[in-house]
């Protein structure tokens, strides 16, 4: 009970704390409220999930600073920490009047535009003071005097105190604001996610933070570095993807029309499945544990040659949704130019008329997946918060099962419109805590190992597309299957790059007995090529064709450092930074180099980065 005591008059030296917590809050909500009142034409009943976000998000940023400010205060740096407060606070105050202009402007708080157009701070200080002349002169005597105020509350607010007691609270108080920060207590980081709750964009930036846009902003700009491979103009580059892709346009970018051999819309449901790499699948030649994709051969067009784009789900997730392939140093999901008004398969359905929705039966804000495909396309994303708590939760969320169970659910829900229902899998995912003693294990391998788990999916597979059968909800809709990257995440392009090598089928009434694909085909290929076979004719930009109307033949694979490989019939281009290229050949033998085919690699290299830094991905 003393200690208690102790405590809690340590914590009362921390009241400031709180009280600016309550000054920070006030300035987003009345700023929030302007913006609401500006931009009314394009607010609706979702206001106040904007204010609610708006605290989550106001609160991160106020953590933050005050983790700083907890250990210049505990230190007694009480000079430091009083100027520490009046500046952040003064900051923030000015960054959300600025935001008001930028709002108004691009749509969006302050983002990477913000942080390029300080660069050119010369010209936009010469510009801001032409446009706001008279604002400024109001606001700039006001900003002085509330500074002055401000300072001289935190002056009344902090004084000097005993270390000894301040240290005995400051291990909770580090805490609470740690937890602010996260603002979970999941596995996700603070990203665009957080206050992604509509597919209004103005709402969606009414909650967000103008400070966290910015850094944010900076952060995802100083992980898109280009690395230079080779000499190739913008110009060439495009000539030359264009040509392998046999796309006949005078535009600058990419789009053209691609009519579908089919002349029915159908339902489409796209399962990316976590991991599954072609050694553990039956019919590419792996070990015997997918036998239900096996059997689905018989009935849909079957990839055996088609390879992963990168290394992680989110380069997964990038490359089918958007059939792009991405910058080297950066998938779209988590890149600063992608993070709105980006093109997904989502986008084209839902203008052909679909209802767009992803379901993941874990955290669906981790690395970004809801802030990217809700500001992209996608009606709605569901993630483990929309599963029932009855069920048993794993590491990484609800198993496979659980996840088709609930897409079913959906899928049997009446509608007047064609559905797109995209599912991520995590069954087949490390630790493989997968529901045990649901099929036979298969006895070479391990019980907790990729083997298992990709057996345990694939039975889920086959208990999901009989559910569908049984209840005659295959016959207008196809279904699609195809690997988020290979079973082993490799970082560099020095193994035998059949490892890239994964599963992809789509199963539709179209194929029945089986239609083979041997050819060579990438991540992006797939969704043309669904979009063509689920009868939806439209246009659009991507690199990516579909194999019944072109086939390319190459593909482009990518792995976290910087390097890349460019395949093709005969062989495999390696790059690495500069000019550093090797041709292999499928033994793994280094063979003469071939200038044509290193500059279709680099072609579609610098035409990601050229159209992606352009934003021509629409």
């Amino acid at each position: 009970m003393k200690f208690l005591h102790i405590l809690l008059n340590a914590l009362a030296q921390y009241k400031v704390l709180f009280k600016y917590w309550i000054i920070f809050l006030s300035i987003g909500f009345v700023f929030r409220i302007l913006q609401i009142f500006i931009f009314l034409d394009e607010i609706n009943s979702d206001a106040l999930y904007s204010i609610l976000y708006g605290v989550r998000m106001d609160t991160i940023v106020f953590s933050a600073i005050g983790i700083l400010f907890s250990l210049l205060y505990t230190f007694n740096f009480i000079t430091f920490a009083r100027i520490f407060l009046t500046l952040s606070f003064m900051l923030y105050l000015m960054i959300e009047i600025a935001s008001i202009p930028f709002l108004s402007e691009f749509f969006s708080r302050p983002n990477y535009l913000f942080i390029q157009h300080l660069a050119n701070y010369e010209e936009i200080l010469l510009m801001v003071w032409e446009l706001y002349m008279f604002y400024l002169i109001v606001l700039v005597p006001l900003l002085i005097y509330l500074i002055y105020k401000s300072y001289k509350f935190f002056v009344k607010s902090l004084h000097y105190s005993s270390i000894k007691s301040k240290l005995i609270a400051l291990p909770l108080i580090l805490a609470i604001l740690f937890l602010g920060v996260r603002s979970s207590i999941d596995s996700s980081t603070p990203n665009q996610g957080f206050y992604t709750f509509s597919t209004s964009n103005m709402h969606n930036e009414i909650a967000n933070n103008s400070i966290f846009s910015i850094l944010y902003a900076k952060y995802l700009l100083g992980k898109e570095k280009f690395y230079k491979y080779g000499e190739v103009s913008n110009e060439q580059a495009i000539k030359n993807v264009k040509k392998l892709n046999n796309i006949i346009t005078d535009r600058e970018d990419l789009v053209r029309f691609q009519k579908s051999m089919i002349e029915k819309k159908k339902n489409i449901i796209l399962v990316i499945l976590e991991s599954f790499g072609h050694e553990y699948i039956g019919h590419l030649g792996g070990t015997p544990t997918t036998p239900n994709l096996d059997a689905l051969t018989r009935e849909s067009l079957y990839f055996t040659n088609l390879y992963a784009v990168g290394t992680r789900t989110s380069w997964g997730i990038s490359s089918i949704t958007t059939s792009l392939y991405p910058i080297p140093s950066r998938e779209y999901v988590t890149a600063s130019r992608s993070q709105k008004n980006f093109y997904t398969v989502a986008k084209t359905l839902k203008n052909e008329g679909y209802e767009t929705t992803f379901l993941y039966s874990g955290d669906a804000d981790f690395d970004n997946m809801r802030g990217f495909l809700l500001s992209n396309g996608y009606d709605t994303v569901l993630g483990k918060e929309n599963f029932s708590s009855n069920k048993h939760k794993y590491t990484w969320g609800y198993c496979d099962e659980d996840l088709y169970e609930k897409a079913f659910e959906l899928i049997k829900q009446p509608r007047d419109k064609p559905y797109f229902l995209n599912l991520l899998t995590m069954s087949s995912h490390e630790p493989f805590d997968y529901p045990k003693g649901k099929t036979p294990l298969y006895k070479k391998a391990p019980a907790i190992g990729f083997e298992n788990a990709v057996k345990y999916s694939d039975y889920a597979i086959g208990k999901f597309i009989k559910k569908l059968k049984d209840n005659n909800m295959l016959e207008d809709t196809v279904v699609a299957f195809v690997a988020d990257h290979c079973s082993k995440a490799y970082a560099k392009m020095d193994v035998p790059i059949h490892k890239y090598k994964i599963t992809a089928m789509i199963v539709s009434d179209d194929f029945k007995g089986g239609k083979k694909y041997d050819k060579i085909a990438s991540q992006i290929d797939f969704a043309p090529t669904l979009l063509d076979v689920a009868g939806v004719s439209a246009s659009i930009p991507t690199m990516g064709n579909s194999v019944l109307k072109h086939q390319r033949d190459s593909a482009l694979l990518l792995a976290r450092k910087k390097n890349f490989a460019y395949l093709y019939p005969e062989a495999y281009v390696v790059y690495k930074d500069k000019s550093n290229y090797q041709t292999y050949s499928y033994n793994s033998n280094k063979i003469q180099n071939d200038p044509k085919r290193i500059e279709e690699g680099l072609s579609f290299i610098y035409a990601s980065k050229y159209l992606y830094k352009n934003e021509l991905y629409k």
